[in-house]
């Protein structure tokens, strides 16, 4: 096919699809057909041309009727997978709006059209990429051809898969084989990549595991900070869980398993069928907890039951704004109404596989993911305890690190010294310390390496410990991972918040004596299943992946723009929001983990969520610098911080405008309105989103959920926030070249400004 197709296509035809995936749909086979009319008159293709389209995912959201449609291209019958397209019809047959990556000239790119490699082969390559366990031989279950499944325990529990696709490099065609490899049991990851299919070269890797670090009880309580647990009764949604929570259909259980997730512990790391409490005929789920003297393993049936609480909830509310089986949500049973069911969430409880994080692993409909929640071992605060000089001597908060020597009651004492390493960031302490005075407390500035070298490195210039200090804008703290150096650390470590440090590296030039200790000793460990910010976010993932270029592929979420984890923050908040909450309220995320639940602007994110841009002054511009040394944007959770601090505001501009309401199933208030908005917009954006295409297709929900009623409220968000109406993204998700604009479109500018003189109304002089 060597015709000129639109990289934008603004097309409005009646026409439809008959789709080539597996995947059901509640379309009708009239919608099918205008969908394959559209596409084929949008790309002026002959009927040869069109068999070249596959579709991929083709439904209809319930709320709004707008239809959606995924395709892509194939050659020689086999797909090409990262050009996609996707269309959006209204309810009576209007274009929405069509993103199209489809390719020209495909014989001009060079496609191979035999692979060289064989599939064994390729799967092999991929887990050497990966440092999987070595192994000599796959046992095949299907004899050759362009889609095959091999059995490796070693490598993965499930069949690996390996199909034949041709994925675009450098503008050109690669044969490829596009390999699976659920490798959770060994190394927390699932990977999904490609390998070409002549040369054998890893051409791309993807993990469907995103991790995080968050925090519930009943709701909108995020975690113990916010109040006694209390028994939740039937708390279950007749609509979304028809059958209620422990019943799939086939099987009536009386442990935390049911139709969607099933909730276990999985403290040996297997991936395997943990144990499960078991409320009884009467599912009575009523087990003891105690926080002021119990570790996470003493109270692990509470825990297990308050992540099947929090999974179900999560289904059961976003099941109201149309994540729901068409769209790939996550169910065995989907009761005759489309999708592909067999996939309700594997909740691992207290994984034995990693700490101070939590994941989850997003297959295509139809493959159950699975989500990690870990302990989070910690220790309460400490205290950096500033002797001389007076003007800055007193107590000051201080995190300690989860590594390193533990801060006890006795603690260390001695001078504060501020690092160089002699690189163009000397205070960051990433290489070895230049000229430090040993038995000194080194102070180091958080930047662009693992925590765990910068202990290193302070340990083998002779420091007797590690002050770092955080370079977030206010006083919060987050928690310090080991890496893969932190191990080796035997120094005590802590951190102490961006204000507090400026104030003591003020004086720096002089002598700063002082203490690290902790008179509480080292705290008791926390556990994420008690936090549902965490349980929330990383239900996000799932959404967000799911949603995004439709149910069959979880793929369209990359680049260094990817958005990913701020709309996994964004749940968060959403799902935890009290009444008394206002726009100009801090909102900190994993507060509770880290022992900073007092303090309400402290959290794992750079800046507390808030509309008050004195608190939180992130905009767009903020990411072009995300990941290099010194910026306190990483990717992509500081980009997804970035994009979440946006959502926020539009959240609140219209709960501004429509008021709250605090029936987040079925309420009509902004808040509502904006959750609608966000999972609509995740249906209506293009595969590889980014800030500027994911505003428009905020913009194109509201278009088609309430005729744009809300369009200025949307653009007033993102204009302040950079992502304006002359804003660029670049041109690719895979660049960070953005440019910021403030501005808005012509009919949400004002007209005119009006002034208040003596009293009176005054127009401002012409």
């Amino acid at each position: 096919m060597n015709r000129t197709i639109p990289v934008l296509l603004l097309v409005c035809s009646s026409l439809l699809l008959m789709p080539t995936s597996a995947h059901a749909s509640n379309a009708s086979n009239s919608d099918r057909q205008l969908a394959l009319q559209t596409i084929g008159s949008a790309l002026s293709l002959d009927a040869a041309e069109l068999e070249q389209i596959e579709i991929t995912d083709i439904y209809r959201s319930r709320h709004n009727g707008v239809l959606h449609v995924y395709y892509r291209q194939r050659l020689d019958g086999i797909p090409i997978i990262n050009a996609p397209g996707n269309l959006n019809l209204t309810s009576d047959g209007r274009l929405l709006s069509n993103h199209s990556r489809l390719l020209t000239a495909l014989d001009q790119r060079n496609p191979a059209r035999t692979p060289l490699l064989a599939a064994d082969q390729a799967v092999l390559a991929l887990a050497a990429d990966r440092n999987l366990p070595a192994v000599s031989a796959l046992q095949s279950l299907d004899s050759a051809g362009e889609a095959r499944r091999f059995l490796q325990p070693l490598l993965s529990q499930e069949p690996i898969k390996a199909n034949l696709v041709y994925r675009v490099e450098d503008d050109q065609l690669r044969l490829a084989w596009a390999v699976e490899i659920n490798s959770m049991h060994v190394d927390n990851n699932w990977w999904h990549g490609w390998v070409d299919s002549q040369s054998g070269r890893v051409l791309a890797v993807e993990n469907w595991v995103n991790d995080a670090s968050y925090r519930v009880f009943e709701i909108p309580k995020e975690a113990p900070m916010d109040g006694p647990e209390t028994l939740a009764v039937d708390p279950e949604n007749a609509v979304a869980s028809p059958l209620g929570w422990h019943d799939d259909g086939s099987t009536q259980f009386t442990d935390t398993r049911g139709n969607n997730v099933l909730a276990q512990e999985d403290t040996d790391a297997n991936n395997g069928g943990g144990r499960r409490p078991d409320g009884g005929a009467g599912l009575l789920f009523d087990f003891p907890l105690d926080l002021a003297t119990q570790n996470p393993p003493q109270y692990e049936d509470f825990a297990i039951s308050n992540l099947f609480y929090w999974n179900n909830i999560v289904h059961d509310v976003l099941y109201q704004y149309g994540f729901d089986e068409v769209s790939g949500n996550f169910q065995t049973n989907n009761f005759g109404l489309g999708g592909n069911g067999n996939d309700a969430v594997r909740a691992d409880a207290q994984d034995g596989s990693s700490t101070n994080n939590a994941n989850f692993g997003t297959p295509p409909d139809g493959s159950a993911p699975r989500m990690q929640m870990f302990v989070w071992t910690g220790a309460s605060p400490a205290v950096l305890a500033i002797d001389s000089p007076p003007a800055i001597a007193g107590d000051y908060t201080a995190a300690p690190a989860g590594f390193g020597t533990p801060i006890d009651a006795t603690g260390i004492a001695g001078t504060l010294e501020l690092v160089s390493d002699g690189s163009g960031n000397p205070t960051e302490g990433c290489a070895a310390l230049v000229d430090f005075t040993a038995g000194n407390i080194a102070v180091v500035d958080r930047g662009s390496c693992e925590f765990g070298a910068k202990g290193v490195n302070a340990q083998n210039a002779g420091a007797i410990g590690m002050i770092v200090i955080n370079n977030a804008a206010g006083n919060g703290t987050i928690s310090m991972g080991a890496g893969a150096q932190g191990g080796n650390v035997s120094i005590p470590a802590a951190m102490i918040g961006n204000d507090d440090g400026q104030i003591i590296r003020a004086e720096l030039g002089g002598v700063i004596s002082g203490s690290l200790s902790n008179p509480n000793g080292p705290g008791l460990d926390r556990d994420s299943d008690l936090d549902a910010g965490v349980i929330a976010h990383e239900y996000g993932h799932g959404l967000s992946n799911r949603l995004t270029g439709g149910p069959a592929s979880t793929s369209c979420l990359f680049g260094a723009e990817q958005q990913g984890e701020g709309w996994s923050d964004y749940l968060a908040l959403v799902f935890t929001h009290e009444a008394g909450d206002t726009a100009d309220t801090p909102r900190g995320v994993g507060r509770y983990l880290i022992f900073q639940e007092n303090n309400p602007v402290a959290g794992i994110r750079p800046f507390p969520y808030t509309r008050d841009m004195s608190v939180n002054p992130l905009t767009y511009g903020d990411i072009v610098s995300a990941g290099q040394a010194g910026s306190p944007i990483s990717i992509p959770h500081g980009v997804g911080t970035v994009w979440n601090t946006m959502l926020w505001d539009m959240y609140w501009n219209l709960i501004d405008k429509h008021g709250y309401d605090p029936d987040i199933y079925n309420g009509t208030g902004g808040n509502n309105i904006a959750t609608q908005t966000v999972v609509d917009g995740l249906k209506l954006q293009p595969c590889g989103p980014t800030f500027v295409t994911s505003r428009n297709a905020l913009l194109d929900a509201d278009l088609a959920n309430n005729g744009g009623a809300n369009e200025c409220e949307i653009w007033e968000a993102f204009a302040r926030r950079g992502v304006g109406f002359s804003a660029s993204d670049g041109g690719s998700p895979n660049t960070l070249a953005v440019t910021e604009s403030f501005d808005l479109p012509p009919q949400c500018a004002p007209l005119q400004e009006v002034f208040l003189v003596d009293g009176f109304e005054d127009l401002p002089p012409q």
